[in-house]
């Protein structure tokens, strides 16, 4: 069995990790895997350096016809069995290519919890026969069985995460006075992550615990309409804005309360992240956050867009120590149980047998 992994973003984010620790595990478990993604990308270099087979494919849109026949070129030439796209862009083009390489078994994974087929070019998409649809929750599942996909077409697999991505890491430098109370969010910067609104909660919260400081960690198109936001709201001094960071597990233990603000989200795996590492959860009910985070066990959750109980949430457990320490534990637990990135690629595997035993 040949398998190929797709990626063709440029960027590093969740879906990049979750290629690249399947990548790993099938490599561990003697499975012949390429992972195929742009050549000045992040994803490249970080396989690379992984020591994990990687084959750099430049794709400049989402409707490269050049770089959908390299890659049937590719996929004819190395006699790839299964073909497994994981991005928006990387899907288009993996079907262009089958189209050429017929023989090849297709599978895509979905992240996001918003419909799917909006126009005729999803419906293009998401209506092509032979497609296995890995959805990375069962909020995702629904929204894509409820847009008209077949629910024998579309399995459940949760993302997961290295529950010791944080042994041995050295302790971040400091982004805010001795004696702030840190609380954090890590994300992309755009608008379905609700940096905004933690902004407006902090606008709340800093009466009642002015030594808060909020720390938001990502890269985005927003970054600029965040930081004017957080200055017309008097908080600048509060928030510190830094940027995409190699050291987010550093981050993360530094934080006192992790926040997860999204009103869009499949699943979030920096929530994983920051259960692996013991810290409680302030989070949304969106999308398949409630599946990682159990409301009083592992977590608070509050209504998406509402920064007024959100700042709540987050006054409550800032005043309850201990009832941090207990969710920290408990998501670490859950996390240890439920969201390893091994069972996420055993998972995967199975449906790569599947798919291969099929008439």
């Amino acid at each position: 069995m040949k398998i190929a992994q797709l990626d063709a973003q440029r960027a590093w984010r969740g879906g990049e990790q979750q290629v690249l620790y399947l990548s790993q595990a099938l490599r561990a478990h003697g499975c012949y895997n390429v992972t195929i993604c742009q050549p000045d990308g992040a994803l490249y270099q970080r396989a690379c350096q992984a020591h994990v087979p990687v084959h750099g494919l430049r794709v400049r849109h989402e409707v490269d016809v050049v770089a959908a026949w390299q890659l049937a070129r590719y996929l004819r030439r190395e006699q790839i069995d299964i073909l497994h796209m994981h991005d928006p862009h990387g899907h288009t083009i993996g079907l262009l290519a089958c189209v050429l390489a017929p023989q090849v078994r297709k599978v895509v994974s979905r992240r996001v919890d918003f419909a799917p087929i909006r126009n005729w070019f999803s419906r293009w998409k998401y209506k092509m026969s032979g497609v296995q649809y890995l959805a990375v929750s069962e909020a995702v599942r629904r929204v894509m069985i409820n847009s008209g996909i077949p629910g024998t077409q579309v399995q459940t697999i949760h993302s997961g995460i290295d529950p010791n991505l944080g042994q041995d890491v050295p302790a971040a430098e400091p982004l805010f006075p001795p004696g702030t109370r840190m609380v954090g969010t890590v994300g992309h910067l755009a608008g379905h992550k609700g940096q905004g609104t933690l902004l407006e909660a902090t606008r709340l919260l800093i009466r009642d615990e002015p030594k808060l400081g909020v720390a938001i960690v990502g890269t985005g198109a927003l970054r600029q309409r965040l930081e004017a936001q957080a200055a017309d709201l008097g908080i600048a001094e509060h928030v510190q804005f830094t940027g995409f960071r190699h050291d987010v597990p550093s981050l993360i233990q530094a934080f006192e309360i992790f926040v997860f603000p999204s009103y869009l989200e499949g699943l979030g795996t920096s929530v994983l992240d920051a259960m692996a590492l013991g810290k409680p959860v302030v989070a949304t009910s969106a999308g398949g956050i409630p599946e990682t985070v159990q409301d009083g066990i592992t977590g608070l959750l509050v209504p998406p867009r509402d920064p007024v109980a959100l700042a709540q949430a987050i006054r409550y457990l800032l005043q309850h120590p201990e009832l941090q320490a207990q969710f920290g534990k408990a998501g670490r637990q859950r996390v240890e149980q439920a969201f390893t990135a091994q069972r996420m690629a055993q998972q995967t595997m199975q449906v790569y047998h599947q798919l291969m035993h099929a008439n």
